[in-house]
Protein backbone atom coordinates (compact mmCIF):
# COMPACT_ATOMS: atom_id res chain seq x y z
CA UNK A 1 0.00 0.00 0.00
CA UNK A 2 2.01 3.27 -1.59
CA UNK A 3 1.47 6.22 1.85
CA UNK A 4 3.01 9.02 -0.47
CA UNK A 5 6.07 10.16 -1.65
CA UNK A 6 9.51 11.16 0.62
CA UNK A 7 10.03 14.69 0.94
CA UNK A 8 13.77 14.55 0.73
CA UNK A 9 14.26 11.58 -2.16
CA UNK A 10 10.86 11.89 -3.84
CA UNK A 11 10.77 7.79 -3.45
CA UNK A 12 7.62 5.78 -3.16
CA UNK A 13 7.15 5.18 0.62
CA UNK A 14 5.07 1.79 0.93
CA UNK A 15 3.41 0.54 4.33
CA UNK A 16 3.48 -2.90 4.17
CA UNK A 17 8.05 -2.70 3.22
CA UNK A 18 7.83 -0.71 6.18
CA UNK A 19 5.94 -3.46 8.70
CA UNK A 20 7.64 -6.24 6.61
CA UNK A 21 10.62 -6.05 8.99
CA UNK A 22 10.27 -7.53 12.78
CA UNK A 23 11.90 -4.91 13.60
CA UNK A 24 10.52 -2.42 11.77
CA UNK A 25 7.25 -2.94 13.01
CA UNK A 26 8.39 -2.47 16.54
CA UNK A 27 9.81 0.53 15.18
CA UNK A 28 6.55 1.80 14.64
CA UNK A 29 4.66 0.58 17.49
CA UNK A 30 7.07 1.95 19.90
CA UNK A 31 6.75 5.57 18.48
CA UNK A 32 2.99 5.42 19.48
CA UNK A 33 3.87 5.12 23.45
CA UNK A 34 6.01 8.22 23.45
CA UNK A 35 3.01 10.74 23.90
CA UNK A 36 3.04 14.16 24.84
CA UNK A 37 4.63 15.47 21.54
CA UNK A 38 7.74 13.11 22.19
CA UNK A 39 7.99 11.31 19.10
CA UNK A 40 9.49 13.98 16.31
CA UNK A 41 11.80 15.15 18.63
CA UNK A 42 12.93 11.44 19.42
CA UNK A 43 13.53 10.53 15.65
CA UNK A 44 15.67 13.63 15.89
CA UNK A 45 17.45 12.55 19.42
CA UNK A 46 17.84 8.88 17.37
CA UNK A 47 19.63 10.54 14.43
CA UNK A 48 22.24 11.34 16.55
CA UNK A 49 23.31 7.57 17.36
CA UNK A 50 23.64 7.25 13.20
CA UNK A 51 27.51 7.16 11.81
CA UNK A 52 28.53 9.33 9.14
CA UNK A 53 28.58 7.06 6.65
CA UNK A 54 25.76 4.62 6.68
CA UNK A 55 21.89 4.43 8.36
CA UNK A 56 20.85 2.81 11.61
CA UNK A 57 18.91 -0.71 11.29
CA UNK A 58 15.48 -1.01 12.08
CA UNK A 59 16.67 -3.57 15.29
CA UNK A 60 19.49 -0.86 16.43
CA UNK A 61 16.81 2.27 16.35
CA UNK A 62 14.24 -0.62 18.53
CA UNK A 63 16.98 -1.01 20.86
CA UNK A 64 17.40 2.37 22.01
CA UNK A 65 13.85 3.58 21.74
CA UNK A 66 13.38 1.11 24.51
CA UNK A 67 16.13 2.33 26.11
CA UNK A 68 14.83 5.78 26.64
CA UNK A 69 11.54 4.34 27.26
CA UNK A 70 12.82 2.44 30.11
CA UNK A 71 15.14 5.73 31.51
CA UNK A 72 12.18 8.28 31.04
CA UNK A 73 8.64 8.73 31.01
CA UNK A 74 6.81 10.46 28.22
CA UNK A 75 6.54 13.86 29.31
CA UNK A 76 7.02 17.54 27.95
CA UNK A 77 9.99 17.32 29.97
CA UNK A 78 11.24 14.49 28.17
CA UNK A 79 10.04 16.21 24.61
CA UNK A 80 12.22 18.95 25.98
CA UNK A 81 15.30 17.44 26.73
CA UNK A 82 15.38 15.51 23.43
CA UNK A 83 15.00 19.24 21.57
CA UNK A 84 17.19 20.17 23.44
CA UNK A 85 20.04 17.76 22.95
CA UNK A 86 19.83 17.71 19.47
CA UNK A 87 20.48 21.69 19.66
CA UNK A 88 23.22 21.48 21.51
CA UNK A 89 24.80 18.14 19.93
CA UNK A 90 24.32 19.52 16.02
CA UNK A 91 25.80 22.90 17.60
CA UNK A 92 28.88 21.34 18.60
CA UNK A 93 29.20 19.07 15.75
CA UNK A 94 29.06 22.12 13.52
CA UNK A 95 31.78 24.12 15.21
CA UNK A 96 34.17 20.54 15.34
CA UNK A 97 33.40 19.95 11.91
CA UNK A 98 32.97 16.55 13.00
CA UNK A 99 29.99 13.92 13.07
CA UNK A 100 31.01 11.54 15.68
CA UNK A 101 27.80 9.29 16.70
CA UNK A 102 26.47 9.28 20.27
CA UNK A 103 27.49 6.37 22.11
CA UNK A 104 24.77 6.49 24.79
CA UNK A 105 22.10 8.61 26.36
CA UNK A 106 24.45 10.09 28.89
CA UNK A 107 24.14 13.97 27.46
CA UNK A 108 20.31 13.56 27.23
CA UNK A 109 20.30 12.42 31.20
CA UNK A 110 22.23 15.32 32.07
CA UNK A 111 19.69 17.88 29.80
CA UNK A 112 16.97 15.89 31.45
CA UNK A 113 17.95 16.01 35.06
CA UNK A 114 19.38 19.82 34.37
CA UNK A 115 15.48 21.17 33.54
CA UNK A 116 13.90 19.17 35.80
CA UNK A 117 13.26 22.21 37.81
CA UNK A 118 11.37 23.84 35.08
CA UNK A 119 8.99 20.67 34.61
CA UNK A 120 8.41 20.06 38.78
CA UNK A 121 4.75 20.51 38.76
CA UNK A 122 3.61 19.46 35.19
CA UNK A 123 5.47 16.33 35.96
CA UNK A 124 3.20 15.17 38.92
CA UNK A 125 -0.33 15.97 36.97
CA UNK A 126 -2.29 12.88 36.58
CA UNK A 127 -2.73 11.36 32.95
CA UNK A 128 -6.27 12.07 33.47
CA UNK A 129 -5.85 15.64 33.61
CA UNK A 130 -7.98 17.11 30.94
CA UNK A 131 -5.48 18.70 28.25
CA UNK A 132 -6.76 22.57 28.56
CA UNK A 133 -5.60 22.12 32.08
CA UNK A 134 -2.61 20.77 31.93
CA UNK A 135 -1.35 22.92 29.37
CA UNK A 136 -2.92 25.91 31.32
CA UNK A 137 -0.33 24.70 34.27
CA UNK A 138 2.64 24.34 31.65
CA UNK A 139 2.15 27.51 30.49
CA UNK A 140 2.18 29.12 33.68
CA UNK A 141 5.40 26.89 34.81
CA UNK A 142 7.03 28.53 31.73
CA UNK A 143 5.94 31.98 32.04
CA UNK A 144 6.73 31.79 35.47
CA UNK A 145 10.81 30.67 34.10
CA UNK A 146 10.33 33.34 31.47
CA UNK A 147 10.55 31.30 28.64
CA UNK A 148 10.25 32.81 25.11
CA UNK A 149 6.48 31.54 24.17
CA UNK A 150 7.22 32.14 20.91
CA UNK A 151 9.45 28.97 21.12
CA UNK A 152 6.63 26.92 22.77
CA UNK A 153 5.08 24.20 20.06
CA UNK A 154 2.14 23.87 21.78
CA UNK A 155 -1.62 24.80 20.84
CA UNK A 156 -2.77 28.22 22.45
CA UNK A 157 0.72 28.97 23.54
CA UNK A 158 0.61 32.63 22.77
CA UNK A 159 -3.00 33.10 23.20
CA UNK A 160 -2.59 32.18 26.69
CA UNK A 161 0.60 34.53 26.82
CA UNK A 162 -1.12 37.14 25.28
CA UNK A 163 -4.12 36.93 27.95
CA UNK A 164 -1.43 36.62 31.12
CA UNK A 165 0.75 39.54 29.70
CA UNK A 166 -2.31 41.93 30.14
CA UNK A 167 -3.17 40.36 33.06
CA UNK A 168 -0.01 41.34 34.65
CA UNK A 169 -0.01 44.59 32.87
CA UNK A 170 -3.54 45.33 34.36
CA UNK A 171 -1.97 44.78 37.82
Amino acid sequence: MKLGRCPICHSDIHLDALIEDEAGREVMSMLLKFTHNCARPLVAYLGLFRPAKSNLSNSRTAKLMQEVLEQFKPSRHLSHALNETVKQIQKKRASANEIKPLANHNYLKTVYNSTSHLFLYTETSKETTQTKESNEVYFEQMYCAKADFSKINVEGAMEWYKKRRAKDERR
